[in-house]
């Protein structure tokens, strides 16, 4: 399907428009998102084999060159050579995000081989980047501290301490200055795997 969409609006890649964007799927190549595991097809003489588990992926597209893109069940980005019964393995090569791409594959091969892997952002780093990214909401839209917390916290938990040094008013300080990091530069690392 996505061979038959034109780009859209100021994307430069083909993209469905009847899907919003939180429902659309993105593919990103390894040198943007190091996270993602850059698969190539496994050479038959030298008598490796491994099976890749088509029946896992949620969704793919391959571009004019043969180049496949696909996205697991579970949210893991796959690129590499078309993804067909032929034996695959991972591409890792030697650069800056090494440890990044090498824990991305280890983290695919525990899903291969039905194991639970360690998520790269855990559950409490994610509640917190989301909270941080709507506190930078909020403010934008002209609320106060104390109304962020009020709506966080709970009104009854707010008036428990004197407002000027509460820990609260520090919490919402500090998801403030959070959420501007990571619209700045920081949801870069993100692409790269890091554990905001």
């Amino acid at each position: 399907m996505a061979a038959a969409l034109q780009p859209t609006g100021g994307c430069d890649f083909p993209a469905d428009p009847h899907l919003n964007a939180l429902n659309t799927p993105l593919f990103w190549l390894p040198a943007a998102a190091p996270a993602v595991v850059h698969l190539v097809a496994a050479l038959p003489d030298i008598g490796l084999a491994a099976d890749f588990p088509s029946d896992r992926i949620a969704d793919r597209k391959t571009d004019d060159d043969g180049l496949s893109w696909a996205q697991l069940k579970d949210g893991a980005n796959l690129v590499g050579d078309k993804f067909d019964d032929r034996p695959l393995g991972v591409l890792l090569p030697f650069d800056a995000d090494w440890s990044v791409r090498l824990a991305a594959a280890n983290r695919l091969y525990h899903q291969f081989i039905g194991r639970d892997a360690d998520p790269p952002i855990t559950p409490h780093r994610r509640a917190r980047l989301k909270r941080a990214l709507q506190t930078i909401d909020a403010r934008g839209s002209g609320a106060t501290y104390r109304a962020i917390a009020t709506h966080f916290f709970g009104a009854h938990r707010v008036a428990e301490e004197p407002w000027k040094t509460s820990s609260l008013k520090a919490q919402v300080a500090r998801l403030v200055a959070h959420g501007r990091m990571m619209i700045r530069h920081g949801y870069r690392q993100l692409l790269k795997g890091a554990s905001y």
